[in-house]
Parts: structure tokens; C-alpha cells; sequence
């Protein structure tokens, strides 16, 4: 008796990616809409195909964002704070990340996700505010905006106030739009960092009633305000015994 051999046929499956089915959907609707225009179908017909083309494009556009956006903050590492700022008397007060450092190392994934972005600056008499607009390459977009009180130093002149703080402003508008982490940034959620320029501020002051004066002021800035103020308070203190010893 003879075996008879099963044999059975391989297919192949293919996994179609969702850009491909995004292409082949728009192609649809140029082909439909370019069929009814040598159909010469009715202006409002025409309209609507129009209207339905945009509304498939910009959901298109919005879901490559959203992928882009995941795939950059998959890879995306946590920024180290390396800018240090010390006291007068040299001591650590606080490190931070500056703009052109956190740049320099995500600037890779965001061609590679064919992300962008660019800055406009909103200013009044109080404050100014950072407006960090991203864009994808395919079109959509996600504004980020972050706003910082001016202040009234007055050592600096207010070209350098409003360069100060909006370079402050710009950082975090920039590290909200992407979802940026720096380090230790997760230790307390109640926590923000102080700008140099207040920092600067704070150590102008050379009495303890006037720095309570100031405190009393602007109290509520946060941890790292009380802190930094704080720290100053027992370098007054120090250089009044100095002073009185003497």
C-alpha cells in the first residue's frame, strides 16, 4: 500500500503597520475626491469630501504625534543637574540643568521622532511667559506654556531681569512639553528650584531685618525659597557675631 504524504502550505502573514494603513487611506479619499471632480459632482458634495479629507488628515497627523511623542519619552533619559550654584561662602545651595544642556542631549531622539520646536515670549509688568510650541512632522502640534514673575531686583537693569527669568521660563515650558525629568526632581513634589537671579537677590541683603522684611514679602515660593533664605539668615547672623567679637 502506497503512504500517501501530507504536506502542509506555509502562509505568510503580514503585519501591516499602522502608517501603511494611514497611506492607503488618504490615497482612498485623493482617489474618491479626484473621481468626483471629473464627475463633475456638485459644489457642496465637493465640500464635503474636502472637509472629510482634512478631518482624516488631522486624526492621522494626531496619532503619529502621540506615537512620537511615546517613542522619544521611551528613550528619553533623565537629565542630570550639573549647573551648580554656591553661596558666598562657596557651599553647594542647589544645582540645576540649563536649556542648552538638556538640548544638547535629547536634540538625537527628537529628529529622530521627527519632532521640533520653537519659543515665543509673552511679557506685561509683571510677568513673562515662555510658550514652547512642538510640532511633529506631519503636522500637529502641542503648546506648553510656563510664566515667572519678573521681580524687583535692583542690581540687575529690566533687560536682565526679563532675560533672567525667561531663560528660567523657557526651561521648564520646554521640559513640560516633552515630559523632561531632571534628577532628584521626584524627591518632593512640593519642591522647585530657585533662579540664579533670585538667588542673587537674596544675598544682596545685608541686614537680618531687612531679609525678614523681603521673606515676609514674597513667602510661599516654595521649599527651596524658604531654604535659600534660610541658609543667608545663618550667614547674616554669623557675620554679626563676626562683627560684635571684634
Amino acid at each position: 500500500m502506497k503512504k500517501i504524504q501530507m504536506t502542509k502550505e506555509k502562509k505568510e502573514v503580514k503585519v501591516i503597520e499602522p502608517k501603511q494603513v494611514e497611506v492607503k487611506q488618504e490615497s482612498s479619499i485623493e482617489t474618491f475626491i479626484s473621481q468626483a471632480i471629473q464627475a463633475n459632482v456638485p459644489i457642496e458634495t465637493l465640500e464635503r469630501l474636502l472637509a472629510m479629507r482634512d478631518k482624516v488628515k488631522a486624526e492621522q497627523s494626531k496619532e503619529a504625534f502621540v506615537r512620537a511623542m511615546a517613542e522619544f519619552q521611551s528613550e528619553c533619559p533623565i537629565i542630570e543637574k550639573k549647573k551648580v550654584v554656591n553661596d558666598k561662602a562657596g557651599k553647594k545651595r542647589y544645582a540645576y540643568a540649563p536649556l542648552e544642556s538638556i538640548v544638547e542631549q535629547v536634540k538625537g531622539l527628537l529628529a529622530k521622532n521627527g519632532l521640533s520646536y520653537d519659543f515665543d515670549e509673552i511679557k506685561d509688568e509683571k510677568y513673562v511667559s515662555a510658550v514652547c510650541t512642538v510640532t511633529h512632522v506631519m503636522g500637529h502640534s502641542k503648546v506648553s506654556t510656563f510664566k515667572v514673575e519678573i521681580g524687583k531686583e535692583e542690581y540687575m537693569t529690566d533687560t536682565q531681569k526679563y532675560g533672567a527669568r525667561m531663560t528660567f521660563a523657557k526651561r521648564y515650558a520646554f521640559c513640560n512639553a516633552f515630559g523632561i525629568l531632571t534628577g532628584d526632581e521626584d524627591v518632593d513634589a512640593n519642591e522647585s528650584e530657585v533662579p540664579e537671579s533670585l538667588i542673587k537677590e537674596i544675598s544682596a541683603i545685608t541686614s537680618l531685618e531687612a531679609l525678614k522684611t523681603y521673606y515676609l514679602a514674597n513667602k510661599g515660593k516654595g521649599k527651596e525659597f524658604d531654604k535659600a533664605v534660610t541658609e543667608h539668615k545663618k550667614f547674616l547672623e554669623q557675620v554679626q557675631k563676626d562683627e560684635n567679637i571684634q
